[in-house]
């Protein structure tokens, strides 16, 4: 039986699923105006996808959110926002299809450009870009709120035919939105200058325009398109537990294997390994319950190229364990064509998420010593 231990919902700096509630619908007006405010504490919500300090506590509040206005166009229909999203519009088209709009934020740097056009173009079934071919997929958008890279392509989405993302992202010292619609080519294609008015549209207060953070790959949840062959580096994982303390709390130990190669610790993850032939192991934690087990594991079986399940299929798709005092939900989605095993762990009034990904040839041979290194997780 499925079962996901409590996570406090006190936690201020979660916003995810309530943060436009009691906001006006945009029914009656051309054009409506939205705020998301920060909490009485001035702290941010954690992301329900994104992934990364090297050192930080799951408690540890991310950097605050500044507040957010913009102007949406009347044809968009506001919806509540959920899971993951500060918020959500459907666009209405003809013969019933529709395209979905949403709005994302997440503390860190939220990858590279490369890293995050890849994840889209692999929600549409497209093949990941190089290096070299970036600059020509994308474009910048200057605004009083930042420069935008805005990206648009068109791809399939399982069987929904031609399918289209438009999309942008924003980054901040400390944070980085994320601005997308996707739905039928055609739709979308129609809504390239309602969407560059939102774009154009959107204030964020305390930031300074223009700015753009040089980051490095972060290779940031959600992911959808395959993860690249990772590097070797010469660092192995000690065998004694590998512990990732920060200055406001003890965090979660493990035992790596010894033939897992540690990479350098970016933006968002608490560890990273590299377990040979294209896999990787990347461990992160956040407050809260981060949009809850159903939401998590949908994310997670879209990337792996997978179907959803609602809350009775939850069970099905999942087994669990208790291990050293922790409860351990497992996501098997190697059967996808871009195979995942992923874990949410519970604890300290956080969500730890363990995720096996990359290319089948390294995911499947990797997939016992995945499941048994879990094991070796304990408090501190």
């Amino acid at each position: 039986m499925t079962r996901l231990s409590p996570s406090p919902r006190k936690d201020a700096s979660l916003l995810i699923a309530c943060v436009l509630l009691g906001l006006a619908a945009c029914k009656d007006k051309e054009i409506t105006t939205y705020r998301i405010p920060k909490d009485a504490d001035g702290a941010a919500e954690a992301p329900a996808a994104a992934q990364e300090p090297a050192a930080a506590s799951p408690a540890e509040p991310p950097a605050a959110a500044p507040e957010v206005h913009w102007s949406a166009p009347a044809a968009w229909q506001q919806q509540p926002a959920s899971g993951m999203r500060q918020a959500s519009f459907t666009v209405p088209g003809s013969g019933g299809a529709n395209a979905d709009v949403s709005v994302v934020s997440f503390p860190g740097a939220g990858g590279d450009d490369l890293a995050n056009i890849n994840r889209w173009r692999g929600q549409v079934s497209l093949a990941a870009l190089s290096a070299g071919e970036l600059p020509s997929q994308i474009r910048e958008m200057k605004t009083e709120a930042g420069t935008f890279v805005v990206a648009d392509f068109a791809g399939t989405a399982g069987e929904k035919g031609p399918t289209r993302i438009l999309g942008a992202w924003l980054r901040q010292p400390e944070r980085v939105w994320f601005f997308k619609i996707m739905g039928p080519s055609d739709l979308v294609e129609a809504q390239k200058d309602a969407f560059d008015a939102f774009l154009r549209s959107i204030s964020l207060e305390g930031t300074a325009g223009g700015a753009r953070a040089s980051v490095a790959n972060t290779n940031d949840l959600p992911q959808a398109a395959p993860a690249p062959k990772m590097p070797s580096v010469p660092a192995k994982a000690p065998p004694l537990p590998m512990a990732f303390q920060s200055e406001r709390g003890a965090s979660l130990v493990w035992t790596a294997p010894d033939d897992w190669k540690v990479q350098t610790g970016n933006a968002m993850r608490k560890g990273s390994y590299s377990v040979g032939n294209g896999a990787e192991v990347a461990i992160t934690a956040f407050p809260g319950d981060v949009g809850g087990a159903l939401a998590n594991i949908n994310r997670w079986r879209e990337q792996a190229g997978l179907d959803p399940v609602d809350e009775a299929g939850l069970a099905k798709v999942t087994t669990s364990f208790d291990s050293n005092g922790l409860h351990f939900l497992v996501l098997d989605a190697t059967a996808g064509p871009r195979p995942i095993v992923a874990v949410i762990v519970p604890w300290g009034g956080g969500t730890w998420f363990f995720k096996l990904q990359g290319a089948a040839e390294g995911v499947t041979p990797a997939k016992p010593a995945f499941l048994s290194f879990l094991r070796t997780v304990k408090t501190p």
